[in-house]
């Protein structure tokens, strides 16, 4: 099972945003933000969209770092 919830809050601690920040970028409320990071609603690909470019990152890894046993941010590179 993927956690991408968990993924996005290690990015964003990792780049030190606001979840009011994050939110304002994607175009939804900080409160449904923090839904995401909890794994409570989804979301569109399109609001994925706008966190991977957020981020400089690939959908794709965000699917990997999410599916990560260890669940930590890992680099593909």
């Amino acid at each position: 099972m993927l956690d991408i919830g968990n993924t996005l809050r290690r990015y964003r601690d990792k780049f030190n945003f606001t979840l009011q920040y994050v939110a304002d970028v994607i175009g939804i409320s900080r409160v449904t933000y923090r839904k995401w990071e909890n794994n409570g609603v989804d979301f569109a690909m399109s609001q994925l969209i706008k966190i991977s470019e957020l981020y400089d990152i690939s959908i794709q890894e965000i699917i990997i770092q999410s599916n990560s046993k260890k669940n930590k941010i890992i680099s593909l590179q």
